[in-house]
């Protein structure tokens, strides 16, 4: 049910830039950048919490994220053209069990980030006033889960992780856009390191919107 809503939302995206197919005006700009922000589920996942020797649901849900990127078109045709880009995105979530009778913390917080840094191709659709496209990228991203107020000393390990997905910008005014973005984030299961817990597999979707800039 959640990958179908994802799919529908992300149709209505392309049929909502559809008109720059029938304005024959100019091709997308040279270079276009984003700043987007997010309020996007980050899993609870039941080997993190076992390994912190908690219940998964004690994990916070979700998280509190931004993503900024920058892309360039080298091919640029009336209607379409390809891009070549990067996005950084990070992500926080972070919660602690409260007594229901005295209103008081339970035990540590339980803290879980996100970063990613990824190099993007994308395929666009429209105009320089506004256009639709699919990305998809690989890069590092690092998806740590610890309890406290200060993360562990270890490092949390950095693993190359597909992102893919797609969005649209509409051009309110000469150099100010709307952007919306619809991203899955496949990330690999991960071993223990120290005092972070091991990480099962994972797909996590991170819907954003923002500004974007020509």
């Amino acid at each position: 049910m959640r990958v179908a809503l994802s799919v529908t939302c992300l149709a209505a995206v392309f049929f909502a830039a559809g008109p720059a197919f029938a304005q024959p005006i100019r091709p997308l700009p040279r270079v276009a950048a984003d700043l987007r922000g997010f309020y996007s589920g980050l899993g609870q996942d039941p080997i993190t919490a076992a390994g912190l020797g908690v219940e998964a649901d004690q994990l916070p849900s979700r998280g509190l994220g931004a993503v900024a990127g920058i892309h360039v078109y080298p091919l640029r045709g009336r209607n379409v053209a390809l891009g070549i880009g990067g996005e950084w995105m990070v992500a926080r979530g972070r919660q602690q069990q409260i007594n229901a009778a005295t209103d008081e913390p339970i035990g540590l917080p339980i803290e879980q980030r996100l970063v990613s840094l990824s190099p993007q191709v994308s395929l666009n659709f429209g105009h320089r006033d506004g256009w639709s496209y699919l990305s998809a990228g690989m890069g590092r991203l690092s998806f740590e889960t610890f309890q406290g107020d200060l993360p562990p000393a270890d490092l949390p390990p950095k693993k190359s992780t597909i992102n893919m997905g797609g969005g649209a910008r509409w051009f309110l005014a000469p150099h100010i856009a709307f952007t919306f973005d619809m991203r899955w984030y496949l990330t690999r299961p991960e071993s223990g390191v120290g005092l972070l817990p091991a990480r099962q597999r994972s797909r996590l979707l991170v819907l954003s919107a923002g500004l974007g800039f020509k």
